[in-house]
């Protein structure tokens, strides 16, 4: 069986279109996909979701979940219908904005020696360490003394995310701007590739 989150389908850039595990040709007969209504219309902390796909699967889950919780406040439900069922014009536009965010970050740290590319959707950028940089809570503890920036080590995610650290997109295109000369005036970048 396959578990697919789906949650950022509909916050994608450069034109790109989301899509979906279940579209592909026997994904509803062996996964189930869940989505949420916490990012795409910013009813984060309502915590309402769905999920779709193969009917045992979701029986399962209705099971397992009956014996967690008694379901969502109603008006979160109404919330959720009507966001499903409305215009999708904010939807496009709320990614739009996301995306100038990306742009100033990714395109501000490479302008200043940082190499990454830029993230494809979410509403985070994974970038590589600075070269000269191999740990991440290492490289998150100086970056906070000596640029005054927050972000979040890659190993807090496990293994796999060491090596690397996560952004979020949640300053405007300006303050991420200035998020930039931060770190460009701090001397970080320059200072881990002389290491």
């Amino acid at each position: 069986m396959i578990l697919h989150d789906n949650a950022y389908s509909d916050i994608v850039y450069d034109g790109v279109q989301g899509s979906s595990f279940l579209s592909v040709p026997g994904a509803m007969e062996v996964g189930v996909e869940f989505n949420s209504l916490s990012k795409t219309y910013n009813l984060t902390g309502a915590r309402i979701s769905f999920v779709l796909g193969n009917r045992q699967l979701i029986k399962a889950f209705r099971t397992l979940r009956s014996q967690i919780d008694y379901g969502v406040f109603l008006p979160v439900q109404y919330a959720a219908i009507a966001a499903l069922n409305g215009p999708r014009d904010y939807v496009h536009s709320q990614c739009m904005e996301y995306q100038a965010r990306r742009d100033a970050l990714c395109g501000g740290l490479r302008s200043i020696g940082w190499q990454l590319p830029d993230s494809q959707g979410s509403m985070f950028v994974w970038a590589p360490l600075p070269d000269g940089y191999t740990d991440s809570m290492d490289f998150c503890l100086q970056l906070l003394e000596k640029a005054g920036v927050l972000c979040t080590p890659g190993a807090a995610f496990g293994s796999l995310g060491e090596g690397h650290v996560r952004f979020a997109l949640i300053k405007t295109p300006q303050q991420l701007r200035c998020t930039v000369k931060q770190i460009a005036e701090s001397g970080i970048i320059q200072q881990g590739s002389v290491k």
